[in-house]
């Protein structure tokens, strides 16, 4: 009687996981082609207002999979979606331009919103405003031949928001699936760090909405950088690693696993920029120290702190000007004079694509491609480590490592909420685990009999 329930347990289980891991896979888009999901991702986001300096045409469309348009802006009189005047022709142009040169690729529209815009906040609260504009995005999307849409809500501040972004998601998926179009949309969002927003360790911030985002959206865009807008001190503006605190890419990924996410749906951003402070005694530059003021208005960026890659090149001409880089949380920084900066060099863009593909994600995203040098340094070098074409010197394949002091995918990122690197391990491959567990389950029940 005890053996044949035990062999009927150990069936049940055996059942279950093979289900289970069929249902992760159909959620990674393994046996579910229905959106037509890529099975990998090198995107960029294009600004369009920097498109007097890098216009549509100069783009190297060999690098990505998928490029961005950002951004426009909801109309808050009307729900729906405001172009100005002088993106008309830009925006009618963008995706035939760029798939002149790669057929390939996929183009995606990004409507952008800040945390201070209450008239999103109020839209993505009413349904009759959801409706209208869910409506205006696929007429805009459709009329200028976008393969997908993205959000970029900057940043849901409330439960209730989130409550609300979690209910445009589901009817802005609904509605795209009761489209006659030939093709199915694409449909992302680009999304805070953390699944949980907060300004420092003990904020309590809202969750993302993890069940509808899985559900309705083909990836999450995670915004990996921005650490550190504001301080009185320098600081690793986009770490990989952090052992202090929350603010790390490492901590990011985590948190969107651990929420339910699957890293197959998970695409993690890299800046194409650097922070810059005045430091407040010069002999006192490493990440920590006292600084003054934020470093001056930039002409790419048109920000105070804000320097584009570009013209980080040029101090780094400078025969004075050395750059450091930082093992333990895979960062870079330079001194000139009193200027610090922090910014990711070429060697930490490896690096973060290397730590985005041993993850499992989907891909990464480079934020923005128009930041980057004439020779497309950072791009190239991104798009080679992901399609694993660069060689070590001695004819093979790169070896994925890490610095030395750093730490392997998903380790812990310390400080309070941060979770052991065997539980973050377990998130990246959760959907095998169960598999693994019935099988055993199964063998130990076939030995006990």
């Amino acid at each position: 009687m005890g053996q044949t329930t035990l062999s009927s347990l150990f069936t049940f289980l055996l059942i279950f996981s093979i289900f289970h891991n069929s249902r992760c896979q159909k959620q990674c888009g393994v046996s579910d082609d229905r959106r037509g999901g890529p099975s990998r991702v090198r995107a960029g986001f294009w600004f369009s207002q920097y498109s007097l300096h890098s216009p549509a045409p100069t783009i190297d469309t060999s690098l990505y999979t998928h490029l961005y348009y950002y951004s426009l802006s909801l109309d808050g009189a009307n729900s729906g979606i405001a172009v100005p005047p002088d993106q008309v022709a830009v925006l009618c142009n963008f995706s035939g331009t760029v798939k002149s040169s790669n057929p390939a690729l996929k183009t995606l529209l990004s409507v952008a919103a800040d945390g201070r815009q209450t008239s999103f906040s109020a839209m993505a609260a009413d349904a009759a405003l959801r409706a209208a504009f869910i409506a205006s995005t696929l007429e805009l999307a459709r009329e200028n031949r976008f393969d997908g849409l993205d959000l970029a809500w900057e940043f849901p501040s409330s439960p209730a928001d989130m409550a609300n972004l979690g209910l445009l998601l589901e009817e802005w998926r609904a509605r795209i699936g009761e489209e006659a179009a030939p093709s199915t949309l694409l449909l992302t969002i680009t999304a805070y760090f953390s699944n949980h927003l907060f300004d420092g360790p003990t904020t309590d911030g809202p969750d993302y909405p993890t069940d509808a985002i899985s559900r309705s959206l083909d990836w999450v865009n995670i915004l990996c950088f921005g650490f550190h807008r504001n301080g009185n001190a320098t600081a690793n503006d986009a770490a990989l690693f952090d052992r202090t605190s929350h603010f790390s890419a490492s901590y990011g990924v985590t948190s969107w696993l651990d929420a339910g996410i699957p890293p197959c749906k998970l695409v993690m951003g890299v800046p194409l920029y650097g922070r810059s402070w005045f430091l407040k005694n010069k002999s006192k530059n490493e990440p920590g120290d006292p600084v003054v003021a934020e470093g001056p208005r930039q002409k790419m960026s048109n920000q105070s702190g804000v320097i584009a890659f570009l013209e980080i090149e040029g101090f780094l001409k400078d025969p004075g000007t050395k750059s450091v880089y930082d093992g333990r949380t895979a960062t870079s920084y330079f001194q000139s004079g009193d200027l610090w900066v922090s910014y990711d060099s070429p060697q930490v863009v490896e690096g973060k694509v290397r730590f985005a593909r041993r993850s499992g994600l989907l891909g990464y995203f480079l934020w923005p491609i128009s930041f980057d040098d004439s020779n497309r340094t950072v791009s190239k070098r991104a798009s080679g480590v992901w399609l694993g074409e660069r060689e070590s010197q001695g004819g093979g394949r790169e070896e994925e490592r890490f610095p030395e002091g750093g730490a392997p995918p998903l380790a812990a990122a310390g400080g309070g909420g941060a979770v052991s690197a065997s539980a973050q391990r377990l998130s990246v491959t959760g959907c095998r685990v169960v598999l693994v567990c019935g099988l055993l389950c199964f063998l130990s029940g076939w030995l006990w009999v």
